[in-house]
């Protein structure tokens, strides 16, 4: 065990420095365009609190979000803040859900979408 301790201490530090790297590359608020603040304004309170990862991930669909037809900025409105209240686990639970939908077939990917929308339940 002890051979292993330098190890183990060189791996953890890599990590640290791994996850700081990230964080500093994430933008506070007051970091982004007007068009990113824009884009991501329903948010705007929350922005600097959402972990460095998902504001990353955030800023790239706003530079995005000029080139969003009115209907699609709608969407993205809707689901933009339930979507960052949502715990990483539950952000990947549903990535991974939307994976398998994109596997079936498309009668199948219809007919799952149709039963989502009848749904009214508060787990949504």
């Amino acid at each position: 065990m002890a051979a292993r301790l330098p190890a183990l201490i060189l791996a953890l530090a890599c990590a640290c420095a791994s996850i700081l790297a990230r964080a500093a590359e994430a933008p506070t608020w007051e970091q982004l365009s007007v068009q990113e603040r824009t884009a991501l304004a329903p948010i705007a309170y929350d922005w600097n609190q959402l972990p460095a990862e998902q504001r990353l991930k955030l800023r790239q669909l706003a530079r995005e979000f000029s080139r969003l037809s009115a209907a699609q900025q709608d969407v993205f409105y809707s689901r933009l803040r339930p979507w960052t209240q949502l715990t990483r686990e539950q952000r990947e639970r549903a990535r991974e859900n939307y994976r398998k939908l994109s596997e079936l077939p498309a009668r199948e990917q219809e007919e799952v979408k149709r039963l989502w929308a009848e749904t009214d339940s508060p787990r949504r």
